[in-house]
């Protein structure tokens, strides 16, 4: 493998109807089918939520997820990469939760099986419009004490509510020198996201990770948010849609046209033979 274009989903990739254009699913899946396109995605997202997003793409390579918290392979759902969080890193957390009283989501294995608990009663307005879109879904478990609120390997918390409700939580959790916080805007409503992990947990890590564990030479890729940053920084060249943040277009290769447009099709499509 010479390349691996690796493209963020949410407003790079994704339409802001949350799927892949009629137009970019055809031309994506031609060139992997028949060109030998090496193509995948790294998202906040789960797996499930992806291949939602995501559905007809041939997905026949590894993908990131939870922001660069895990690799797995789409078919078979096994975990390549899981970068948890250590115990020490959960007593400090468990302490601002209480602190703040935020009540997150927690994604963690347990024998092997992908769980996101939460407290049931708890939930805000966002959380239960992210757990109405994913209802039916069996990584789900409510729990009634906060005490089970726990996992073999926990590798991720989601916190989603409104920017004043979460800015003190947000605050402490960034003065951790160990663990890292994604704070921004949802990409299609008005909730604030603060996605907690490990600190060594980044999209550039796994992309990287990913990268060496597929034997590829190069690695191309394309954003549109703050949570791009680390990937940006581990590509030999990155590409931010014409609707990103300006903080990711001044560190890009280049910018290329808007998401709705199927910029980043077209620009493989475009460039495919440059990057063989």
């Amino acid at each position: 493998m010479k390349t691996l274009f690796i493209s963020d989903l949410d407003g790079t990739l994704l339409t802001s109807r949350e799927n892949i254009s009629a137009y970019s699913l055809e031309n994506l899946n031609k060139m992997i089918d028949e060109e030998g396109l090496c193509f995948t995605y790294a998202t906040a997202r789960s797996l499930n939520s992806a291949a939602k997003a995501c559905w007809g793409l041939r997905q026949k390579l590894p993908v990131v997820l939870y922001n660069g918290a895990l690799i797995m392979e789409p078919s078979s759902r096994k975990v390549l990469y899981n970068n948890h969080f250590n115990g020490g890193q959960l007593s400090f957390l468990k302490e601002q939760f209480s602190k703040f009283d935020v009540w997150p989501l927690v994604y963690s294995f347990r024998e092997g099986t992908e769980r996101v608990f939460w407290m049931q009663g708890k939930e805000t307005a966002g959380v239960r419009r992210y757990l109405d879109r994913r209802a039916g879904d069996p990584r789900l478990h409510p729990v009634s004490d906060g005490k089970e609120l726990r996992g073999d390997d926990i590798f991720y918390f989601n916190c989603i509510g409104k920017k004043e409700e979460l800015d003190g939580l947000h605050a402490a959790v960034e003065s951790s020198l160990d663990i890292r916080c994604i704070y921004e805007r949802e990409t299609y409503q008005t909730d604030y996201w603060c996605e907690i992990m490990p600190a060594s947990t980044s999209k550039g890590a796994a992309a990287t990770a990913l990268k060496q564990l597929l034997g590829a030479e190069t690695l191309v890729c394309f954003g549109d948010g703050n949570n791009d940053r680390s990937l940006f920084l581990a590509a030999d060249a990155s590409f931010a849609v014409r609707n990103a943040s300006d903080d990711l277009k001044e560190m890009a290769t280049g910018v290329i046209g808007y998401s709705e447009e199927d910029a980043v099709c077209k620009f493989i499509m475009e460039n495919f033979e440059k990057y063989r």
